[in-house]
């Protein structure tokens, strides 16, 4: 007989397992971020160091966008063929054993190569996190979980900076990533230990996924507008990212300035996930989306196009940062559109395409800069990408909302 006591029991026990799921895989995407923002601050050194231009590092930094995009791919069809819990600790300890290689490299050829495997590393696990969190879940708020899990990833970029910036200082660029390497190793065991796998995986029988799968059904319509939903918004990120320091800087901003600007636009990330994770199961997260999609756009829009003060531009970035983390919730739709059995591939690809608008940003920045016009254009042209992926979500919106209405009234 099971009595009030024994659900109370299982109810603290199934809650308790799902917020260490959450720490863990939180873990794993601050340390991957880290890793992300650690490269660029570590170019600087490494030209001082080398004795090289910058230049000569442009093929370190594109390979780490291929490595995820690889990753992404193959990690999210492998997560659902052997499960989550082994493919994201091998993916862990992949991008370990390559930031710590990358300490021992000792010309630009080598970094690439080795850069290359970190990011097959960390693009294999970005979206064994955003399943297995989706997986673990509570049914009655499912993108709670998943979203505030994501807020790692800003929080990442915003401490992983300044960490880089005080390693480089004390002990050198080589310091960044044997940090990088030690952390994901040492906590590959903890993973072992402590991660459960997910439970749809453990109670299916094991099943080839295909991508063709993403394209069956309701998914029909949904896959295209998601994939070109994270190219937009991560094109966005991208752009805003690896330019911000470089036009503010061109406009007569030090150094220190440019990097606490991008910094401000972290830490209104982080806030964004959070106060997004706290609503986003009760309006609905396509809803949600859409409306901080829409705010991202035009704080970008303004910082392109109006005359402002530092004061109101410090305000801008952080409304910017705030709107901008709707990435983070991008991500958890991805991981709760998909059932179970394709889940970590729609994760996958979808990060995979985004991946595609991420080594597209930096590229149109360029090409923006390169026609003439000023660092206020960039702004300007990231809220138009910003305006693509409003429209797109918004059109998702409506298609999911029409589709529940339709399985509400069906016998």
């Amino acid at each position: 007989m099971v009595t009030s006591i024994d659900v109370v029991r299982a109810a603290v026990a199934d809650s308790t397992s799902r917020m260490r799921v959450a720490w863990l895989c939180a873990t794993v995407l601050f340390l991957e971020a880290y890793d992300i923002v650690a490269m660029g601050y570590a170019v600087p050194a490494l030209v001082e160091a080398w004795r090289l231009p910058p230049g000569a590092f442009t093929a370190a930094l594109a390979a780490g966008n291929v490595g995820i995009l690889l990753g992404s791919l193959a990690g999210g069809m492998l997560g659902d063929r052997l499960g989550r819990k082994p493919v994201l600790i091998a993916c862990v300890i992949i991008f370990g054993i390559g930031s710590l290689a990358m300490a021992l490299a000792a010309s630009p050829a080598q970094l690439a190569a080795l850069r290359l495997l970190t990011g097959i590393g960390l693009g294999g696990g970005i979206p064994m996190v955003i399943a297995l969190a989706a997986d673990c879940a509570s049914l009655s708020a499912p993108g709670r979980l998943v979203v505030a899990t994501i807020a790692a990833v800003p929080s990442g970029f915003a401490v992983g900076g300044f960490l880089a910036a005080a390693l480089i200082g004390s002990f050198g660029w080589r310091a960044i990533f044997l940090i990088g390497g030690a952390a994901p190793l040492m906590l590959s065991p903890l993973l072992a230990l402590l991660l459960p796998e997910s439970p749809a995986f453990r109670t299916r029988a094991l099943r080839r996924s295909r991508v063709a799968s993403l394209f069956q059904g309701d998914l029909r319509s949904s896959t295209p507008l998601v994939w070109a939903i994270n190219f937009l918004s991560l094109l966005t990120t991208y752009l805003i990212l690896l330019w911000t320091p470089a036009v503010l800087h061109a406009a007569g901003a030090s150094s220190f300035q440019a990097a606490l600007a991008l910094s401000i636009y972290s830490i209104g990330g982080i806030a964004g996930c959070l106060s997004l994770a706290a609503v986003v199961d009760r309006f609905g997260i396509e809803r949600m989306l859409t409306l901080s999609l829409a705010l991202w756009m035009l704080t970008l829009l303004a910082i392109g196009q109006l005359d402002t003060r530092p004061w109101q531009l410090v305000v801008l970035l952080l409304g910017a940062g705030l709107a901008g983390s709707s990435q983070g919730g991008i991500n958890a739709l991805s991981g709760l559109i998909y059932p179970p059995p394709v889940r970590a591939t729609g994760v996958g690809w979808a990060i995979a395409l985004g991946r595609a608008g991420a080594i597209g940003g930096p590229l149109l920045g360029g090409l923006v800069l390169a026609r003439g016009f000023g660092g206020r254009q960039i702004f300007t042209a990231a809220a138009l990408s910003a305006c693509g992926a409003t429209v797109l979500m918004g059109i998702l919106a409506y298609r999911r909302r029409a589709r529940r209405a339709v399985d509400e009234l069906s016998p």
